[in-house]
Order: C-alpha cells, then structure tokens, then sequence
C-alpha cells in the first residue's frame, strides 16, 4: 500500500505537484490551541520537517509517538512543525493529549491548526500523513508519504543531520 501511495505521489508530482528541489510554500498559521502564530519563513535557517495530519488518519496515530522521539532527540538546528487539517481543531487538540499520555511526555513540537487545508493545498498533498523536510534556505529536501515508523525515522534523522 505504501508503494502504491508513493507511485501515485510522483505521478501527481509529474503533473505540476510539489517537487523535490522547489521552494516551499510558506505559510502562517495558529497554534491548535490559538494562543501563538507560526510561519515557516520565522523557521529559516533550521531544518525543518513540515508534517500533514489528521486525527482520524490511521498512519497518523501510528507515527505521532516516534515524531515526539525526533523532536527530543534534537536540541536547536532541527524543527518539527506538525499541520493538522481537521475541520475542527479540538480533535486535533484531543488527539495530542492522547499521544502525550500514551508517551508521557509533553508534546515537543510545533502544533498548528489549519482547518481549511489551504497548506494541503499549497503543498498538493496527495495522502495523509504526509511530510515535507526542508533544508535551511526553504528547498524542500525530500517529500515523504504515508506514516513512518522506527526504522523510517532512523533513515530520516539521518537526512537531517546531513543537512543540517
């Protein structure tokens, strides 16, 4: 399933999708809880990994646990910004809450909020989860979609440090 996900990410990338080596679409959006607001132009100069989500999204759940170990395991240099796309950002609130219990840890990343799917949209988000990881200057280094586990965020952390 995963292959097939990933086929029809580079075939949509063929066709005006968001590619590899393209500038990424800034945006500004508010946290989940609407108390700050975020723009990736704020983040340059760190690599940063721009992650889609959705509470109801199965990868989603399954990923989320290993995102809090990625963003613990960096102290400065490397940001995870997560963009949840729920219609209603309470879920998505609630969703986290779960997985900071389930970690017992406090959720240590950026969680914005983006009921719209405007960011989706920028970013021709083909399935959920998806992510975005982007070198220092804004080009996106590489697209990843579907979730990812243990081993694909040992790959990951790796990519990383290259360019960070």
């Amino acid at each position: 399933m995963k292959a097939l996900l990933v086929l029809l990410a580079l075939g949509l990338n063929l066709y005006g999708g968001i590619s590899v080596g393209d500038k990424a679409p800034n945006f500004k959006l508010k946290t989940l809880d609407g108390t700050k607001s975020y723009s990736l132009n704020r983040l340059r100069g760190k690599v940063v990994l721009v992650n889609l989500w959705a509470s109801w999204c199965k990868g989603c759940q399954k990923e989320m646990p290993e995102f809090v170990k990625l963003q613990k395991s960096y102290k400065k240099g490397f940001k995870l910004v997560t963009i949840n796309v729920d219609d209603d950002p309470k879920k998505g609130e609630k969703f986290l809450k779960s997985v900071a219990q389930k970690t017992a840890q406090k959720i240590p990343f950026i969680t914005l909020a983006n009921p719209t799917k405007s960011i989706a949209k920028a970013y021709k988000c083909v399935a959920m989860p998806s992510s975005y990881l982007i070198d220092k200057n804004g080009i996106i280094r590489d697209i990843i979609v579907g979730s990812l586990n243990a081993n694909d965020m040992k790959a990951l952390k790796k990519e990383i440090n290259q360019i960070k």
